[in-house]
């Protein structure tokens, strides 16, 4: 129809995202880890993620995180009894981090937050460095997200921990969705729908971002375009 932009205030979304958001953040964008490991814990796990981001799934191995981590292989076992054992510690830690990455303040304006959403988070369009606080997962971040995700095809425990943070970020969506609808900025659609077709979005442009080379441009620009037409009056 004939209603209002679904991005009338462009030129307020850095005043607007620096002034509302509490998300400030100190983290290497490439390293989630902030600051030196607390705990011999904590620097198993880092190494792990590292060599996870570094070499893949295929070359995780004990010995390799012992190496990373500049500790004993035997140390490592004494916190985990094998290799799978650890990366089910690391995927509590990655989808925190997903989570922190993607969710974002509640009184941000739905406009610019679906804005950020669609643009930074799910297709890593960068920005200047100080446009915002908030800082989208990274490549490498995303990169082990997929090989972890990857494990749940033949495992129920991975599965569940993924299925928790689809519903995680789904409800984010939903809720991003409703507060547009109840402020009058969106139109009165289901917002648990549109919330279940961008969360597919998601994972599906997450994975293509990591093992592709496609040019994922046109695909924004359609997202935009069926958000406008659906979202608008």
């Amino acid at each position: 129809g004939g209603g209002q932009s679904l991005y009338p205030h462009q030129d307020s979304v850095k005043q607007q995202v620096e002034k509302t958001s509490p998300l400030t953040t100190t983290m290497d964008i490439d390293r989630p880890f902030a600051g030196p490991p607390q705990d011999t814990r904590e620097k198993i796990l880092r190494a792990a993620f590292l060599v996870l981001q570094q070499h893949g799934y295929s070359e995780l191995s004990m010995s390799r995180i012992a190496e990373g981590a500049d500790i004993e292989k035997a140390s490592v076992y004494h916190y985990y009894s094998n290799k799978d054992s650890l990366l089910l510690a690391l995927v509590d830690y990655v989808i925190e981090e997903i989570k922190y990455r993607t969710v974002q303040p509640e009184d941000t304006d739905p406009i610019q937050q679906l804005q950020f959403f669609i643009d930074q988070i799910v297709f890593g369009r960068q920005t200047e460095p100080d446009d915002s606080d908030l800082s989208p997962p990274s490549e490498g971040t995303i990169a082990v997200f997929i090989q972890i995700r990857a494990q749940a095809t033949y495992d129920d425990t991975y599965r569940k921990k993924i299925t928790e943070i689809d519903r995680i970020q789904q409800q984010h969506i939903a809720e991003m969705l409703q507060a547009g609808i109840d402020s009058g900025q969106f139109a009165d659609v289901d917002a648990e729908q549109i919330a279940a077709v961008l969360s597919t979005l998601l994972t599906g442009v997450f994975s293509r971002r990591v093992t592709t080379t496609a040019d994922l441009e046109p695909v924004r620009e359609a997202v935009h375009a069926y958000l406008e037409a659906i979202l608008t009056d």
